[in-house]
């Protein structure tokens, strides 16, 4: 498309004119402090493999995949569509995985021994052990290796980017993507300037409660991953760790936050099962043996992070630990909360990964690592009945385009 007709289009979009594929354009909003990089760059450039908005893996730049050797050796072939050679393609996920491997969420693929272009258009990857939730990851879009994509980016205005679909037969509306703070975006979908707000978390979801949108227009993912304290002191006693973790009432925190069906855990893996609270709280009086503690516990700012920071300090008063709320940079922590959507498979390997003292590759380690959970990650968005083929799932994946808006 040449430059002035995108010019064209971006104020056309701007002006909040309807018209072309759909009906015109999409406008969604993504809740951040930031312009939101990791959705521009899904949605402009390749990865391997793809999430559809059922949160299943479809093909990328890879047209099909191969797994071999009990889950060690990964084959991909790549698509002559995507533009990008095999070795391309592997010389981009190495220096990918150089970049991120201090990265607590891509801890899963520190088992990637090997990223080799075993012709021009095949990719070889080996594992030093199985993992079977390897792939979701690579279609992060940390993972990008380029190629053609659906949406081509422009940036009419300061924190828009206006996503135009490249032509084709089923090309997708093009999307004005605004990234704001939750009461800006919340606001906007109020007001019908906007038919999306996605990226909400436990944290502003008190904003949109406020607001008090129609109960079927606020929607949920059944996101799996973890919630809850990952211990930032390694030298924090254990049994001071225990008792932080028999003395919360996760039921009462579960239920300040208020998503519908959110399920409170009591282990990484997603029990539910534990002792009646006062019990609980007796055991860990008995294991602290009179002693108190203080702690810091690293917390993003916010309202829900104030509420739930302020129900854990209530509940470790009770077994005569004290906490202040820091910085989540802080250096000094003890805890730190820990809210990330992962597949199933991967969550031993994040919580230690995020935990100080906890090596990821030492397997006696994520057998039991340093975390408190507390439940499951709360993902909301606001969805205008216009887009009808919003799908919720569990990895909380909302392709921008697989969005399709009949107005």
């Amino acid at each position: 498309m040449k430059a002035p007709t995108i010019l064209a289009l971006a104020t056309c979009l701007l002006a909040g004119c309807d018209g072309g594929h759909n009906g015109g354009r999409v406008a969604v909003s993504q809740i951040g402090e930031r312009q939101d990089q990791a959705a521009i760059v899904g949605a402009t450039n390749e990865s391997l493999v793809r999430l559809d908005r059922e949160g299943q893996v479809i093909p990328g730049a890879a047209a099909r995949w191969a797994i071999l050797d009990d889950g060690l050796d990964y084959i991909f072939r790549i698509d002559d569509a995507a533009g990008v050679p095999a070795p391309a393609v592997a010389r981009r996920l190495r220096e990918s995985l150089r970049r991120h491997r201090r990265d607590p969420d891509f801890a899963a693929l520190g088992s990637v021994e090997s990223i080799e272009a075993v012709t021009g258009t095949v990719v070889e990857m080996r594992l030093s052990a199985p993992q079977p939730d390897l792939l979701p990851l690579l279609a992060r879009s940390e993972f990008a290796v380029g190629g053609m994509t659906v949406f081509k980016a422009a940036r009419p205005k300061a924190g828009l980017v206006l996503l135009d679909p490249r032509p084709s037969d089923e090309a997708p509306a093009p999307v004005l993507l605004r990234t704001e703070r939750a009461g800006r975006a919340v606001a906007r979908f109020q007001t019908g300037e906007s038919e999306l707000v996605m990226g909400g978390t436990f944290n502003d979801l008190p904003v949109a409660r406020a607001a008090r949108p129609d109960r079927k227009l606020l929607r949920f993912d059944p996101a799996t991953g973890l919630f809850g304290f990952a211990i930032r002191n390694a030298g924090l006693p254990a049994t001071v760790r225990t008792a932080l973790s028999l003395a919360i009432d996760r039921d009462r925190i579960i239920a300040g936050i208020g998503a519908p069906n959110h399920a409170k855990a009591t282990t990484i893996a997603g029990s539910t099962l534990e002792p009646a609270l006062a019990e609980r709280r007796a055991a860990g009086l008995a294991l602290l043996r009179g002693q108190t503690a203080h702690i810091r516990v690293a917390m993003p700012p916010g309202p829900g992070a104030r509420l739930l920071f302020a129900f854990a300090a209530q509940d470790w008063a009770k077994v005569g630990i004290s906490a202040e709320a820091v910085d989540l940079q802080a250096r000094n922590a003890d805890l730190a909360l820990v809210d990330r959507v992962a597949p199933p498979a991967t969550l031993a390997l994040l919580a230690c990964a995020s935990s100080a003292g906890c090596d990821p590759r030492d397997r006696l380690a994520l057998i039991n690592p340093p975390f408190i959970p507390i439940g499951t990650p709360v993902r909301w968005s606001l969805v205008a009945p216009s887009l009808n083929l919003f799908t919720e799932n569990g990895l909380a994946a909302h392709p921008l385009d697989q969005l399709r808006s009949h107005r």
